[in-house]
């Protein structure tokens, strides 16, 4: 396993690849927000595969100069209709348009906490909220085939740890090529967390189909999309892509109270917002 800090740095540095521009929120409201989450107050958590502002179709914006300031201002209407706690990326590109504007200068300015991973052609994580994050980590995965990794990042909800992960897993199949390089990230994310009470997983998990998330649910996680509410599909309107759970958060030691999914712009991305609304359980009542 590879572990690499994630770096603080100024707006510029999100041209050096593995760069992160990470200004905490620490004011006095934020950290009794989390105070009282522990006390079972209702978070939301957003997922969106933004597809590097190109519609998923290159690993880099596809937005012209001209064009930056209605496609920002339509991102973030997007954004703030959903009133997101957490804001989480795959495919996330941190260079917003053509002539070099920052994403997190033209659209999520209005975060605090903003944190964005190494850009590995496809493969970059985001995670953006208005709440201070204690420390972070980027973590490759064993085995993979396009640079994908994880971002564990560590909130302090009162007294208790909650790792916050964002992903995007593998889409290539083993060397069998049947079993996929997805599964094998899944354990090892259960792996990491097994002795976790408090953990979220949000993620393009590039799965078929709800029985692939079985290793979590086994695990003790809850499974949103898919679970006790149904699934909603992600990805595109083709009826055989429907039953496709691409976009999905899998908790532990929280409970999910509502799933939904944005209404789908496709001049935005080829992926559909993915969200749910969390409870945190009480230390006696943890588990799936």
């Amino acid at each position: 396993m590879i572990g690499a800090k994630l770096t603080v740095a100024f707006a510029a540095a999100f041209l050096v690849l593995g760069a992160v521009a990470a200004v905490n929120g620490d004011a006095a409201n934020d950290v009794a927000s989390l105070a009282r989450l522990a006390e079972g107050g209702k978070f939301r958590y957003v997922h969106w595969n933004i597809g590097h502002f190109a519609l998923g179709l290159a690993p880099q914006t596809a937005i012209e100069a001209a064009d930056s300031s209605e496609r920002a201002a339509a991102y973030r209407a997007q954004i703030e209709r959903l009133h997101p706690d957490f804001l989480g990326f795959s495919e996330f590109e941190p260079v917003f348009d053509k002539a070099g504007r920052l994403a997190t200068n033209e659209v999520f300015s209005i975060f605090p906490t903003r944190l964005v991973g190494p850009k590995n052609n496809y493969q970059c994580n985001a995670l953006f909220t208005r709440f201070p994050c204690v420390r972070h980590e980027v973590v490759n995965y064993e085995v993979r085939r396009q640079r994908t990794y994880f971002i564990d990042s560590v909130f302090m909800f009162g007294t208790n740890e909650v790792h916050v992960v964002q992903t995007h897993l593998d889409w290539y199949r083993g060397e069998d090529g049947k079993t996929p390089y997805a599964r094998g990230q899944m354990l090892q994310l259960i792996e990491r967390f097994k002795d976790m009470p408090y953990v979220i997983v949000a993620a393009d998990f590039n799965v078929w189909k709800v029985a692939d998330y079985a290793p979590f649910a086994e695990a003790g996680y809850t499974v949103a999309n898919g679970g006790a509410d149904g699934h909603l599909n992600t990805y595109g309107n083709n009826p055989r892509e429907a039953e496709r759970v691409l976009d999905n958060i899998v908790v532990k030691g929280f409970e999910v109270q509502g799933i939904f999914v944005a209404d789908y712009d496709r001049k935005l991305s080829d992926h559909r917002i993915f969200g749910c609304n969390l409870v945190m359980r009480k230390a006696s009542s943890k588990g799936k």
